[in-house]
């Protein structure tokens, strides 16, 4: 991009650049409020720093709301998730445990025997670039998801497992290269919508709430599905499935129950 993002040690920091720098007047966002101890936000802060081209809706994603002129959280992207907090386990993380903690850590293997401890000061959880290829050409990388070898060099196309994200199935499995374990819904009806690719994980994970002047849906990026009712369980935006589009958020919030099973932290 020609420039270096600043990183300072300040709970906000942003500079109004000319217009030109990554496509018009932008505004320079410092994210070190929100890296817990040891973590670095480094890649989400340069994706949150150039997608500002026309619309916000890329720093939205993020977790940062610039429509006032001044940065804030935006409760509803993925500085509020615990993708942005998967890293914190102290001096006992290493490269294996990256695999899934921080993916786009360098030199993650799927070997154990192979790991070496993770340095402080570099992890970055669950990043942008564990779903999206932020370090191939736009050509290659625009509303493409992803998921990054473990391991790989970022900047290669064959780095990646590319996902159609026209296939249910394929966008499913984009979520199920970490998440390995079953969903456990006890609603037999969802489970079986999930497995045949009819229901998508980001359907209820990754409602969308509003459609951009650009023509993107606008997604929650905090992968929590009861904190986004009725949304996360409608299907009005960016879905055909409308499953409960007639109900309002205090009918399926008694309901969450059944549909989280034992999963009550999500």
């Amino acid at each position: 991009m020609g420039r270096t993002i600043v990183g300072l040690a300040v709970a906000w920091s942003f500079v109004i650049f000319p217009a030109g720098l990554c496509g018009q007047d932008t505004v320079e966002i410092s994210l070190t409020k929100f890296a817990p101890e040891h973590h670095r936000y480094a890649q989400a802060e340069r994706c949150v720093n150039c997608h500002q081209a026309g619309n916000d809706v890329m720093t939205r994603a993020v977790g940062v709301d610039i429509s006032s002129g001044s940065p804030e959280l935006d409760e509803r992207g993925w500085l509020a998730s615990v993708h942005a907090r998967s890293q914190s386990h102290g001096e006992r993380v290493n490269t294996t445990c990256a695999r899934c903690h921080a993916p786009t850590t360098e030199l993650v293997t799927q070997d154990s025997a192979t790991a070496v401890p993770i340095t402080k000061g570099t992890w970055e959880g669950v990043t942008c670039g564990a779903c999206h290829p932020v370090g191939l050409a736009d050509s290659l990388s625009e509303s493409v998801v992803t998921n990054l070898r473990p391991g790989s060099d970022p900047a290669e196309p064959a780095s990646y497992v590319f996902r159609d994200r026209s296939d249910a199935t394929q966008l499913n499995a984009l979520c199920q290269y970490c998440h390995h374990e079953s969903h456990d819904l006890l609603v037999p009806s969802k489970t079986e919508m999930l497995e045949a690719g009819e229901l998508r994980c980001i359907d209820c994970h990754m409602a969308g709430y509003a459609v951009a002047e650009s023509g993107v849906v606008e997604r929650f990026h905090n992968m929590k599905v009861e904190a986004n009712l009725p949304q996360s369980c409608s299907g009005k935006v960016g879905t055909d499935a409308g499953c409960h589009n007639s109900a309002s958020a205090e009918q399926l919030r008694s309901a969450m129950p059944a549909i989280k099973g034992p999963r009550k932290e999500w």
